[in-house]
């Protein structure tokens, strides 16, 4: 009897637990597609054999994303899947294809065609194959009223004279070539709301200038690290961001109208035989609030007519050769500068050359300067310990500074040396507060 009755206890258990097995069936069906959003979109599929209710909620995945895939083989089951789709809207679509040849960019295009009927509000394209496939898009992307986000990573691209992107306010380029200089520009002239546009790493001749006039672009952002380098001509009256990186041909970039600029960040490997004037260089850049640096003092040339009336951020990489004397040029030229980053980037920081402070005070340390951090600060070199001096006996209105150490101090002789820079500052105005830490 005692048997039969925890039998029986048993049975009640695991009919409970049977009851309570499927609870995500109960779940909003929202939240059941982002779960499905989240698993690789064979096992989302895969979903479709568990009951009657499961058969159709894939159908309504709003992101899709085919990974890297022989595409002779399963582009039939992806067309099949598209077709199938019943959401409204595709939020997201992105398609990895490992390998494409002159046979089967038919098939690429057909599919992205399909895609785009699916009013995709984001889509991710990235190809590989030989340099000579190129790649016309189809016409039903020429018009299309709901992307909003383009992505194209290592394609060779034509584009007609005449297309139009009304909804496109993102624009990412990856390794991404051009069948000539008049794609570029029709790309750029069929986006007229675009907002930010990236491009990274395109393969070009070294004669190419690449013309950016978007009246609506408000970021830009070109990193280039093939060679050889190409040029820019860029002409964006509502840009507010700019960030250029890499092998640039600085010495034939032009950059005009950004009255509307307020954060820049320029990072530029200058060639050994080339020295840029910071006019050219710097001269469009007046504008921005707030700057970073990581250049060469060697290869640039100062003209004192640039001055930084709106600049309150400056960050200035140290893994550049004679920093030092950019530091002393952009403390001159900066007169309302309020926050001052020193930053050893992912290299050693290099020596900042010879440090001839200046005769006379910058105003920025005199009146405004506020915040000081340095970081991979080398406290064991004389060189930087002579710029921290300088910049805290200096400033008049300094509150705090931190110093970030890629080496380790110990705690005794950490105490010595806030207490030293303490006392380089104990006459100002008001307190200010030091600090020592290891960067690790």
């Amino acid at each position: 009897m005692k048997r039969c009755k925890r039998n029986s206890g048993d049975e009640r258990k695991n009919d409970a637990s049977v009851v309570k097995e499927d609870r995500i069936s109960e779940l909003p069906e929202s939240l059941i597609l982002k779960i499905l959003c989240q698993l690789p979109i064979q096992q989302a599929v895969a979903t479709s054999v568990l009951c009657k209710q499961w058969q159709s909620v894939w159908k309504m995945i709003p992101k899709l994303k085919f990974d890297y895939f022989p595409i002779k083989h399963q582009l039939g089951n992806v067309c099949k899947f598209l077709l199938s789709h019943k959401a409204p809207v595709l939020q997201s679509f992105q398609l990895k294809v490992d390998y494409i040849d002159r046979h089967n960019v038919v098939d690429i295009v057909i599919l992205i065609g399909i895609a785009l009927t699916r009013n995709v509000r984001k889509l991710v394209l990235e190809v590989s194959g030989p340099a000579e496939v190129l790649i016309t898009f189809p016409t039903s992307l020429y018009n299309g009223e709901t992307l909003e986000t383009l992505t194209l990573r290592r394609w060779v691209l034509h584009f007609p004279s005449q297309f139009c992107l009304k909804s496109l306010k993102n624009l990412h380029l990856d390794y991404v070539n051009y069948k000539d200089n008049e794609t570029f520009l029709n790309l750029l002239s069929g986006c007229p709301n675009l907002e930010t546009l990236k491009i990274l790493s395109r393969i070009t001749n070294s004669s190419d200038c690449f013309f950016i006039a978007v009246p609506s672009l408000q970021r830009l952002s070109i990193d280039n690290d093939l060679y050889p380098p190409c040029s820019y001509a860029i002409n964006t009256p509502s840009l507010k961001y700019l960030k250029i990186s890499g092998s640039i041909a600085l010495e034939s970039c032009l950059i005009e109208n950004v009255p509307e600029l307020v954060e820049a960040d320029i990072d530029i490997e200058v060639s050994n035989h080339i020295t840029i004037i910071s006019e050219n260089l710097l001269g469009p850049l007046t504008s921005v609030r707030r700057l970073t640096l990581a250049l060469s003092s060697l290869k640039i040339e100062f003209p004192i007519s640039v001055i930084f009336y709106q600049l309150v951020y400056l960050e200035l990489y140290t893994d550049r050769e004679a920093w030092g004397n950019l530091l002393i040029h952009m403390l001159g030229c900066s007169p309302k500068l309020q926050v001052l980053k020193l930053n050893g980037g992912c290299n050693e920081a290099l020596d900042p050359g010879e440090w001839n402070q200046p005769k006379n005070i910058p105003e920025c340390l005199l009146l405004h300067l506020e915040t000081f951090t340095w970081k991979g600060y080398k406290w064991q070199r004389k060189k930087e310990r002579k710029v921290a001096k300088y910049i805290l006996k200096s400033s008049n209105h300094l509150k705090r500074a931190t110093f970030l150490s890629s080496k380790r101090i110990c705690s005794t002789d950490r105490r010595m040396m806030v207490k030293y820079m303490k006392s380089l500052v104990k006459d100002k105005f008001m307190p200010v507060s030091i600090q020592m830490k290891h960067l690790g």
